[in-house]
């Protein structure tokens, strides 16, 4: 059980409001990568 802590932890240590900050963080993460992906050869500075 050595990874249980890590989890509360990660999940706001059973906060309601954190855990949703933290997946709502991830979300936007993961939205921007989606819509910057494929756009990443227009900000290359050698181009």
């Amino acid at each position: 059980m050595l990874h249980l802590p890590f989890l509360t932890f990660a999940l706001g240590g059973g906060s309601l409001s954190a855990t949703i900050v933290g997946v709502g963080s991830l979300v936007l993460f993961a939205l921007v990568g989606v819509i910057a992906g494929p756009n990443l050869s227009k900000f290359d500075s050698e181009a």
